[in-house]
């Protein structure tokens, strides 16, 4: 869906904000912590889902001091939909030597109903990670099972239609640095 300046605007009107910049903040300095008392004496990949994972990617690695390799996974279940579809498309894989006997991080920003991460995982075990954890900056309680579980977690929002910290609406306001509901 395109959307004209008006109709993008209303959006802000008709949203609040859920989780501000400084909570935000405060979770990913928790998680930058945790992640790096785990991976002491090991130089990881970290891998960002983009598009949504680019933002949140950015802020946790710049509080990440020990050693590690970048690179990114481009994999979607939505297309140009707001709700998924039953297949995975991939846009881009890393290289199987760039993961072969490497514990991988896939961060993201958020974990809905979990199908793509799922892939994603099952991806990189097929080409050889050691390991696969997941890292999201929000877990969407979504009221049901989810086929996968993040290893860590920054914070936990309602089943709302949520945006910004890399999160869209209609492909807008990922610079956004709150955390948005959309109230239709």
């Amino acid at each position: 869906m395109q959307l004209d300046y008006k109709s993008a605007q209303e959006i802000l009107d008709k949203s609040s904000i859920l989780f501000t910049k400084d909570e935000i903040t405060k979770e990913v300095h928790r998680l930058a912590k945790a992640i790096e008392e785990e991976i002491k004496g090991d130089i990881p990949v970290f891998l960002s889902v983009m598009n949504g994972g680019l933002f949140f990617t950015s802020e946790l690695l710049q509080n990440i001091n020990s050693p590690f390799v970048l690179d990114y996974i481009h994999a979607s279940r939505y297309g140009g939909e707001t709700f998924g579809a039953s297949h995975i498309t991939w846009y881009r894989q890393p290289k199987a030597e760039d993961i072969k006997g490497k514990n991988v991080y896939i961060i993201d920003d958020i974990l809905d109903e979990g199908h793509t991460l799922v892939e994603i995982a099952r991806y990189l075990k097929s080409i050889g990670a050691l390991s696969c954890k997941i890292i999201v900056l929000v877990n969407k309680e979504i009221g049901k099972t989810k086929p996968i579980k993040a290893d860590f977690v920054g914070l936990n929002a309602p089943n709302k239609f949520l945006f910004g910290c890399g999160m869209d609406i209609f492909g807008l306001y990922r610079q956004i640095p709150n955390i948005c509901v959309y109230n239709k």
